[in-house]
């Protein structure tokens, strides 16, 4: 009996000690790993309105034979979409701090996202005409999403180009010409 109680004692005590010890500090993780997580769903949500955005404005022009009703909704389509970008970047700009210290600062990944958010708010701020502004937004943000989100397939095979494409258009700056 007394074998049994000495076993049940132990097993209470090492459950209320890790109750009270670990558990605080794993819900503690557990919240900044889901924060963590949420910014990273974040950020490609919005790398993701970035290109569909850009792919429809740069697939839909407004033709000169259109009438003048159709002109008018086809150039409020357009406007739109000219803003969902502009708040997309104005978000990744605004939130960085959220989703680049998310990721691992392995092959300088924190300043690679610093200087693609800087470049592609930039490029959207630019006075170039909206065809060239989408054309740098849209291939800037096409190489960012093939090196943090493409499937892992892709990126065992692809990471180094992706990296390297994205560098060279980080170097070349960030305005259209």
């Amino acid at each position: 009996m007394a074998g049994w109680v000495t076993t049940v004692g132990t097993t209470v005590a090492a459950f209320l000690v890790l109750q009270l010890t670990v558990a605080p500090r794993l819900e503690a993780r557990n919240t900044r790993i889901k924060a963590a997580h949420a910014a990273r769903h974040e950020f490609s949500d919005r790398i993701l309105t970035i290109l569909a955005a850009s792919g429809r404005l740069r697939n839909m022009t407004v033709l000169d034979e259109v009438s003048e009703p159709v002109r008018g909704r086809l150039e409020a389509e357009r406007e739109r979409w000219c803003k969902q970008i502009d708040d997309a970047t104005m978000h990744l700009i605004d939130n960085a701090e959220t989703f680049v210290l998310g990721y691992p600062n392995r092959l300088g990944l924190h300043q690679l996202l610093n200087a693609y958010v800087v470049a592609a708010r930039g490029a959207w701020l630019s006075d170039s005409p909206d065809d060239d502004r989408v054309r740098v937004v849209q291939e800037l943000t096409e190489a960012v999403q093939g090196v943090f989100f493409a499937n892992l397939l892709w990126r065992v095979r692809y990471l180094t180009r992706d990296l390297r494409r994205l560098q060279e258009l980080l170097s070349q700056g960030s305005t259209p010409e």
